[in-house]
C-alpha cells in the first residue's frame, strides 16, 4: 500500500509517495524530473514533509543529507 501525495505550487518537488510495506519514500523532484528513493525511512518524515508550509525548504533541511537516498529515475 502507498500514500501518495502531489505537491502543486511547489517549485522543488512534484510529488511524494510512501510504500508501507517497504518503509520507502519517494520523491519526485522538478529538476531534471528526477526521482529519488529514501529507503529505511519512518512515515512520520513523509507526513511532516506533506504537512510543511515550505516542502522543499523542509526536504532540505529535515530530509537531504540526514536520510541516505538513492536515485532511481
Amino acid at each position: 500500500m502507498s500514500n501518495k501525495h502531489e505537491f502543486t505550487g511547489s517549485s522543488s518537488l512534484i510529488h511524494a509517495d510512501y510504500f508501507e510495506d517497504k518503509n520507502t519514500m519517494e520523491i519526485k523532484f522538478v529538476n531534471g524530473n528526477a526521482i529519488y528513493h529514501y529507503p529505511d525511512c519512518h512515515k512520520s518524515h513523509f507526513d511532516a514533509l506533506i504537512a510543511a508550509k515550505s516542502p522543499g525548504s523542509h526536504f532540505h533541511q529535515n530530509i537531504r543529507n540526514k536520510i541516505p537516498g538513492t536515485k532511481v529515475g
